[in-house]
């Protein structure tokens, strides 16, 4: 009989511990979000030697084991853009130098993968003193527009009017919720399969732009999830690139 009791305690136990073990589990805080302050200089003079920096924190804690840091630096209005390894300096900080040897706008991005998270910034900084030439840029439109719905080719479509992007933007779209961002891409009515596709987005006439790489997950579609930090209209310009393909297609939606 005792060793009855004693079996029936010991039982008792492990299943108590078991219990805890799975509670504690369970009961573990979600990891604070990786920021990414992205430190810039606005104007900057043809010649001149700047520094571009990235501050990267977890919460309270500056991140010193970024798996990579990359800055992105791109003309506003070009396609082509350069990617540039950082330096780690401590406490946080990753940099790079550089020299702009052309007037113009530029986009630079920071591109930051660290405990997987990641995180990129964008910041538009101008060099010397850009003309107003009037032509489209990243954030203007120009009389000719984007027609690939129809197959009719104008100015800026790259002559690739046989290419079609279909953004789905039929979803309830809320803000502080996540969502799917998905884009069906075709060449000559074929999925465009391992095409280099980019999301740009932007709230209303802000100057600031988010670019994300979409991922394909098949044949021709390609995602990106998406949490719009709050309500109003939003410009999404889907970017594509393979080979000689250079097509974009820009549509708005409306976030509650």
């Amino acid at each position: 009989m005792k060793k009855f009791l004693i079996l029936i305690i010991t039982l008792f136990f492990m299943m108590t511990g078991c219990s805890n073990s799975e509670s504690g589990v369970n009961n573990e805080e979600e990891p604070e979000l990786l920021e990414v302050d992205l430190i810039a200089p606005g104007d900057i003079l043809i010649g001149d030697e700047v520094v571009l920096a990235a501050e990267v924190t977890q919460g309270e804690e500056k991140v010193e084991d970024a798996d990579e840091v990359k800055f992105e630096v791109r003309k506003v209005g070009d396609e082509d853009s350069e990617m540039i390894e950082t330096t780690h300096q401590g406490k946080g900080m990753y940099e790079i130098k550089k020299t702009f040897k052309e007037d113009g706008e530029y986009m630079v991005t920071a591109h930051v993968t660290a405990r997987s998270m990641h995180n990129m910034p964008s910041e538009k900084i101008t060099v010397g003193n850009p003309a107003e030439t009037g032509r489209e840029t990243e954030y203007q439109h120009s009389d000719t527009t984007d027609s690939h719905d129809n197959g009719e080719t104008t100015e800026g479509d790259h002559h690739h009017s046989h290419v079609s992007i279909e953004l789905d933007t039929n979803q309830d779209h809320k803000a502080n919720q996540k969502v799917s961002l998905s884009a069906q891409i075709k060449n000559e009515n074929q999925p465009l399969t391992d095409a280099a596709v980019r999301f740009e987005i932007w709230h209303g006439e802000d100057s600031n732009h988010e670019f994300v790489d979409g991922t394909e997950i098949e044949n021709g579609v390609y995602i990106y999830e998406k949490v719009f930090p709050k309500s109003g209209t939003y410009h999404i310009k889907v970017h594509v690139e393979k080979g000689e393909i250079h097509d974009h297609k820009e549509q708005a939606i409306t976030v509650n």
